[in-house]
């Protein structure tokens, strides 16, 4: 069964950015989790929580594949 799409009217689409859709939000003292967070999308969704003020935790498999692909911190 399939439920059709519908626009949510946020103001955002396809090409909006991490960073454009959380601008002006405060996540200080707010903690995300995101799997996949060491490449791609998720890392960019990374990055802008982070500037967003989150302490943000990626779970990976392979610590070191991670590792290598950490934005920089601060």
């Amino acid at each position: 069964m399939r439920t059709p799409q519908q626009p949510i009217g946020s103001g955002f689409g396809y090409r909006s950015t991490a960073a454009e859709v959380i601008d002006g939000i405060d996540l200080s003292n707010k903690l995300a989790i995101v799997t996949g967070g060491y490449s791609g999308l998720g890392l960019e969704t990374v990055r802008a929580l982070v500037a967003a003020g989150a302490h943000v935790i990626v779970p990976a498999r392979r610590r070191a594949t991670a590792q290598c692909s950490a934005p920089p911190a601060g």
